[in-house]
This record gives structure tokens, sequence and C-alpha cells, in this order.
């Protein structure tokens, strides 16, 4: 995994690279150049670390979830389907929080983005920062753009850590139910108390990749709000190509040059 994280980090920026070769002069000119080195760094870095971090978990995840629910059923379908009723209330419940703190994530990389323009310029121009006296009016911007970045920034991993509690509680009900239907079936005789003991076991390891994944969903979130921006600037418009022959092309007509001819004396043709 890490080889393949590393191969496709690898082509993204090659993929940026050659975009950065073909977009026109009003591109640059339109934006801070810290801007656009945000992308390519900071942005990449991103999701560089996210494949590299969690990526390995997320697959061992869902392996682990199927085994789990491969076990269950063969010990009881109906038990498994107690077990399973949390599922759609945890989606439910992430579903909720991450379309809240998305906006957030994505903000928190648009300020960092604007951060890294303002401090890249107003250093790049120091010299003219001094000159004209602006000093106060480049400290009251940085100010301004990192009260939006940690504003942005505590909101996203505040609400993303709430994912983690409430999966576990959500997990606990489905504990408490798997639990109680487990001793009904074992006093009626359904099934026995080593069967009942090896469910609830399986259970837990049924409810453990859904609660990694909300340990990790403030990572996610960040990776996305970050490919969100890297791929906004692989979707610019390119520059126009140039003809080939510019000279002798203008608009749709074509200017064909014909050499005089000498008049020379009478006798030559």
């Amino acid at each position: 995994m890490a080889g393949v994280a590393q191969k496709l980090v690898y082509e993204l920026r090659e993929a940026v690279n050659r975009k950065l070769a073909r977009l026109p002069l009003k591109f640059f000119d339109g934006r801070p150049h810290g801007d656009t080195l945000s992308r390519v760094v900071n942005d990449i870095e991103t999701i560089s670390g996210t494949f590299q971090q969690s990526l390995t978990q997320f697959i061992t995840s869902i392996v682990m979830l199927v085994g789990a629910v491969a076990m269950m059923l063969s010990i009881s379908p109906l038990l498994t389907l107690i077990a399973v009723v949390t599922l759609p209330v945890s989606f439910a419940a992430i579903g909720f929080i991450t379309k809240r703190s998305q906006r957030h994530f994505r903000n928190m990389q648009q300020s960092l983005g604007e951060l890294n323009g303002h401090v890249e310029e107003m250093f790049t121009g120091h010299p003219v920062v001094k000159a004209f006296g602006r000093e106060r009016q480049s400290i009251a911007r940085f100010e301004e753009v990192n009260g939006r970045l940690y504003e942005a920034g505590w909101r996203a991993q505040f609400l993303s850590g709430v994912i983690m509690p409430v999966m576990g509680f959500i997990g606990n009900i489905g504990y408490v139910l798997v639990s109680a239907a487990g001793g009904l079936l074992f006093m009626r005789r359904a099934l026995e108390i080593g069967d009942v003991q090896a469910f609830i076991s399986y259970s837990r390891q049924f409810t453990m990749p859904i609660t990694q994944t909300a340990q990790i969903a403030n990572i996610i979130q960040a990776t996305i709000a970050a490919a969100e921006r890297v791929f906004e600037l692989l979707d610019e418009e390119e520059e126009t190509p140039e003809p080939l022959d510019p000279g002798s092309t203008v608009g749709r007509c074509t200017i064909r040059l014909k050499p005089k001819r000498d008049k020379g004396c009478g006798s030559c043709g």
C-alpha cells in the first residue's frame, strides 16, 4: 500500500506540474502565487498522508467487517439482523455530521491557501511594503485571514470529533440489543451459551471498523477538501496553442508572399 500510495501521489504531482505549464498568464496574474503553491504542496501532501496512513486501515476495516458478518450469519441469522439494524442509524449519524463539518474543512483549506498567498506576497515584496508604509495593513490582513483559519479549523475538528463518541454510543446500543436477544434465545434453548458469547464477540468486531472509520473522519474530510482544490486546478482552462506558422496566418485568411520578378533586360524573358 505504501508503493501504491506513493505512485498515485507521484502521478498527481506530475499531472499538476504539466497543467501549470499549460495555463495562461492570466491565471497566475489573477490569484496569489502562495495559493497556487499551497495547492501544489500542502493539498497534495494532505492527500499523500491520507493514502499512506488511512488507506490501509480502511481496507483492513472492510475485510474485518465482511468476515465478522459471515461468522455472525453462521451462528444466528436472527441476531445478525438485530446487529445490522444499527448500521443505517450509524450511516445516518455520520452523514448528518459530515454534511455540516465538510463545509468548515473546505473553508479551512481555502483560508490556508489565502494565508500562504499573503505571507508569500508580503515577504517577497517586503521592500515595497516598507517603502509605502503598509506594515499595519499587512499585519491586519494577516490577522484577519489567520482568524478565519482558526475559526474554520476548530469548528471542523470539533464536529468531526463528535463522530467517534456518537458511533460508540450507537455501537453500545446494538451490543445491548444483541445481548438481550441472545439471552432470550438461550432461555428458549435455541442457542447454546457458547454460541451467544461467540456472537457477542463477533458483534464487537462488527462495530469496530465503523468506530475506526469514525476516528479518521477528520483526516478523510480534510483530504476531500484538499482534493477538491487540486482538481479545481486541474480543471482550469488551458492556454490556446498558437499556430505553427503565425506569420502566414491572419484570422481565416492566408497571405502568400510572391517574390517580385526582376525586369532586367528585354532579352531576359
